[in-house]
């Protein structure tokens, strides 16, 4: 993984502001999260991430990306249930 940083910034009415951050994590409506961290990934690319749950748990979640059009993607977490194994 590359040394660079991401330079974090939000913007508010078309100002934008740094922020000194490690990571910014994506708190979306349904309660589901991911984060956006702060070293480069391939070629420069930034890191989306989601910590992966206990192994015994329930359910699981993933990323859902759809296209929205040539400029836009939209990003989102699903929670998978797991399928139960009859035996």
């Amino acid at each position: 993984m590359s040394a660079e940083r991401v330079t974090f910034k939000a913007i508010r009415n078309g100002v934008a502001t740094e922020i000194a951050a490690d990571a910014i994590e994506i708190c979306l409506p349904d309660g589901l999260s991911f984060k956006v961290m702060a070293f480069a990934g391939r070629k420069g690319s930034a890191t989306l991430h989601m910590p992966a749950d206990d192994p015994q748990a329930p359910s699981f979640d993933v990323f859902c990306v759809e296209p929205g059009a040539a400029n836009t993607l939209f990003v989102s977490v699903d929670r998978v249930q797991k399928r139960q194994i009859e035996g």
